[in-house]
C-alpha cells in the first residue's frame, strides 16, 4: 500500500502563512484581487514542500506496506462461483478473449468507460464549468496513467506530467530517476519487463466526486479498481483467472486551482491525498515497481494471509486493504 496520510496538522500549500488566508469570493477572470495574500512564486514553494513530503510518505509506506496480495501458500485457491477448478494441466477454460468471466470485473466497464464522470454541479466558489473541467482532467489522469498503452509498457512518464501543474511537474521530475520505479507507484502503473497484458482492454470500476476541502479549495476525490489480464507464456496451461488478473486500486485526491491569486504555473492539477493497493501481483516484480500475474506460480514471501473473500477486493466501496503477504 502506498498513501500520503492526511493529519490534521499536514503540511498543504495553504497552511503555511503566519496569518490564515481565506479563499475571496470568485472574480471575474484576469481582475486582480484587492488582497491577493499569496503570490504564485509562494504558492510553488508551498506546494514543492507537500509534494516531496507527498513522495518522502508515498515511498516509507510502499516499502512498509505496498500489498501485492496473493493467496498465502497455505490458503486455498482463488476462485469465484463459475470458476471452473480441479482442471488437468492443459486443459484451458480461461478464454484469452475473456479472460475477466467468472470474475465480477466480468461486469465492469472497459477501459476509460469505467472512469465515468458525475453530473457537473457548482461547489463553493467554484462554477459548474470549474468543476467539470476538473474532473475531466482528473479522468484524464486515471486514464493516462493506468490504462495509456504507451505508458503501461514503456513506464514514459511525460504523458501524466503534461495534465499537471507546471509548479507539480517541477516538484516530481526529479523523483523519475532510471531505477527509481518502486519509488513511483502511485504516479503510474508500468507493466514488468517481458510481460504484456491481453488485447482484451482493462476493467474498470470506481467512482469520482467533487467538494471542497477544509481549506476551501476544489478537491476531486477519485476511487477506482483496474482489472487487468495478462497474456501467460503458455495460454494453454492457464485453469483460473486469477492466474492472470492483477487489480490495482487507487485512491487519489486531484487539487484543481483555478484562481488569479496565482501565477500561470500554480494553475492547474496537483495531488492531495494518495493511496494505493494492488492484489494478486508478482511479489518480486511488485517490490521493484512493476506489475505482472502470477500465472499460478506462488509469489508470496511470507506476512499476511488473506483476511477477507477473493471477491472483497474487487469491491471499490470496502475501505482500503492495508494487509500484505509480499
Amino acid at each position: 500500500m502506498w498513501n500520503h496520510p492526511r493529519e490534521d496538522d499536514e503540511y498543504r500549500p495553504w497552511d503555511e502563512p503566519a496569518t490564515p488566508v481565506t479563499p475571496p469570493a470568485a472574480s471575474p477572470p484576469g481582475t486582480p484581487p484587492a488582497n491577493p495574500g499569496r503570490t504564485g512564486s509562494q504558492w510553488r514553494n508551498r506546494l514543492g514542500a507537500i509534494a516531496i513530503l507527498l513522495a518522502t510518505a508515498a515511498v516509507i509506506a510502499f516499502k512498509l506496506f505496498l500489498p501485492s496480495l496473493l493467496p498465502h501458500h497455505d490458503s486455498p485457491k482463488v476462485t469465484f462461483p463459475g470458476t471452473p477448478t480441479g482442471l488437468p494441466k492443459g486443459f484451458a477454460p480461461v478464454d484469452p478473449e475473456h479472460p475477466f468471466r467468472g470474475t465480477p470485473a466480468n461486469l465492469w466497464p472497459q477501459g476509460a468507460d469505467g472512469v465515468q464522470l458525475p453530473a457537473a454541479e457548482a461547489v463553493g466558489r467554484y462554477s459548474a464549468d470549474q468543476v467539470a473541467a476538473a474532473e475531466a482532467r482528473a479522468k484524464q489522469l486515471i486514464t493516462v496513467a493506468r490504462l495509456d498503452q504507451h505508458v503501461l509498457e514503456t513506464g514514459d512518464p511525460e504523458p501524466v506530467l503534461a495534465l499537471l501543474s507546471q509548479g507539480t511537474v517541477d516538484t516530481i521530475r526529479p523523483q523519475l530517476t532510471p531505477g527509481n520505479a518502486s519509488r513511483t507507484p502511485w504516479l503510474t502503473t508500468k507493466l514488468a519487463a517481458g510481460n504484456k497484458l491481453l488485447p482484451t482492454p482493462p476493467r474498470v470500476d470506481g467512482s469520482m466526486s467533487a467538494e471542497l476541502d477544509d481549506k476551501g479549495a476544489l478537491s476531486i476525490k477519485t476511487n477506482y479498481i483496474v482489472a487487468y489480464a495478462f497474456q501467460a507464456p503458455d495460454q494453454t496451461a492457464i485453469t483460473d483467472p486469477m492466474d492472470i488478473i492483477v487489480l490495482v486500486r487507487e485512491q487519489v485526491e486531484y487539487i484543481w486551482i483555478d484562481d488569479p491569486r496565482y501565477d500561470q504555473p500554480s494553475q492547474g492539477m496537483h495531488f492531495g491525498k494518495i493511496q494505493g493497493h494492488t492484489y494478486n501481483a508478482d511479489c518480486d516484480w511488485f517490490n521493484k515497481g512493476y506489475l505482472a500475474a502470477t500465472y499460478g506460480r506462488t509469489t508470496s514471501h511470507g506476512g499476511a494471509t488473506q483476511p477477507r473473500s477473493p471477491s472483497q477486493y474487487f469491491d471499490p466501496t470496502i475501505p482500503l486493504p492495508t494487509e500484505s503477504n509480499c
